[in-house]
């Protein structure tokens, strides 16, 4: 008689192979496909490319920190020290200028009555007499002229014809 371990052999032998696979068959996938998987599995893993990133020269922090300071003690010292009163300025009027102003004694040359040089009847020869008078050292002739001077063409802008 055979051994219990005996018999159970044979029933193995006997049965139809199941979960046996054939010697020729392997699990292994074709290379192609495990190429293509193992690509996509390195991409999926990788990790993303970092943005690249702006550096300053050297020198810009050195720079930039003295800049920081001299504006820092700038504003410090300006604040610390003591302001001095402003004087109030007095409003500008045309009487306040009128009264400033001394007229110059008209020193004119006496010119005959009726009668206009020949300088004063065009404003850039005026101005050109007016510069002579003073370059020769006769200004108050010279201030009594540009006085003059300015009157008339004061009279001539407010004239009614124009």
């Amino acid at each position: 008689m055979a051994g219990p371990d005996d018999e159970f052999e044979e029933f193995l032998k006997r049965r139809k192979p199941v979960f046996r696979r054939p010697d020729d068959e392997t699990f292994e996938p074709p290379a192609e496909l495990d190429r293509v998987v193992l690509r996509q599995a390195r991409e999926a893993i990788k990790p993303d490319e970092p943005m690249r990133v702006f550096s300053a020269p050297r020198w810009s922090m050195p720079i930039a920190l003295a800049a920081t300071l001299i504006l820092a003690f700038a504003v410090i010292f300006r604040v610390g020290m003591p302001q001095e009163k402003a004087q109030p300025k007095p409003e500008v009027t045309v009487q306040n200028i009128s009264d400033r102003v001394e007229s110059p004694a008209v020193a004119a040359a006496p010119a005959a009555p009726g009668e206009t040089p020949a300088w004063r009847r065009d404003t850039k020869s005026w101005q050109a007499e007016i510069q002579r008078l003073r370059d020769a050292g006769d200004t108050a002739r010279a201030d009594a002229e540009y006085a003059e001077f300015r009157r008339q063409q004061r009279a001539y802008a407010s004239s009614p014809d124009r």
